[in-house]
């Protein structure tokens, strides 16, 4: 458990400088999400999974005197947030979602963007989510589901029949830990947002530059014949223009408490 966790923290950390670049659709997505929450009374405000800082900053632009904290694991993502928000009244946390170093209570409103799929276990992490949320607090949630990425795996698999895949959470699965966690209200929805890449090789450079390679649980290496093989059977099957296509599930999770 904590191999793999070191493994996601390292993989962000060295992301970072290149994160905010590549990451238009995390910030589309966490806009929207934003936007769900801006008519809430919440004067204390935890972004986990903060990355560099864009959900917080937002929520301090739609809740000037509430009290802003971005959580995130890996202390790279940490260090960009503090650079690029110098100034801006947010504290910045190092510390994992599955044990949140707050008391009881501390929060009114938890976001998280695009964050919890990376998480081991989701139950633990929905668990601390609602138990520092206040009573009546609100926990609104985007993540990518099982089936983003889909037709990547399984090209990779057709190539490499043992490769171990790391599954990302089912809907029903965040729906079940919402409801295992307390949450009242439950509101659990998902969209597939199709983008289009070059090829194979970017969408592993852009996997990778994001921090976004660890889903693998083997060190399987891509040599130029294996890629080759992995992009012909993605082209014949996954063709989108003079590219290919990528699915990516992101499912949209609401709790109160």
């Amino acid at each position: 458990m904590k191999t793999f966790t070191d493994k996601i923290r390292r993989a962000f950390s060295d992301a970072a400088d290149q994160y905010d670049i590549l990451t238009s659709l995390h910030k589309e997505i966490g806009r929207e999400l934003v936007k769900k929450t801006v008519r809430l009374n919440a004067p204390r405000i935890l972004d986990v999974g903060c990355g560099t800082g864009y959900i917080a900053n937002k929520a301090k632009f739609f809740f000037p005197e509430s009290v802003i904290v971005g959580l995130d694991l890996a202390e790279g993502m940490l260090m960009k947030a503090s650079e690029q928000h110098t100034g801006i009244a947010i504290d910045w946390v190092q510390a994992d979602a599955q044990k949140l170093p707050f008391k009881d209570h501390s929060f009114d409103l938890i976001l998280s963007n695009l964050s919890y799929q990376w998480v081991l276990d989701i139950q633990a992490a929905a668990r601390e989510a609602a138990r520092v949320l206040s009573t009546g607090g609100n926990f609104y949630i985007t993540l990518f589901g099982s089936r983003t990425c889909q037709e990547l795996f399984q090209s990779l698999h057709t190539v490499f029949p043992d490769m171990a895949i790391k599954a990302l959470p089912t809907v029903a699965e965040i729906a079940n830990a919402l409801t295992q966690a307390g949450f009242k209200n439950i509101a659990i929805d998902y969209e597939i947002i199709k983008v289009e890449f070059r090829n194979v090789r970017e969408l592993l450079e852009w996997l990778k530059a994001i921090g976004s390679n660890s889903l693998s649980d083997s060190n399987v290496f891509l040599g130029k014949e294996a890629l080759a093989n992995v992009d012909a059977h993605y082209r014949r099957h996954f063709p989108y223009n003079e590219g290919i296509s990528t699915s990516f599930e992101v499912i949209w999770g609401h709790g109160g408490t």
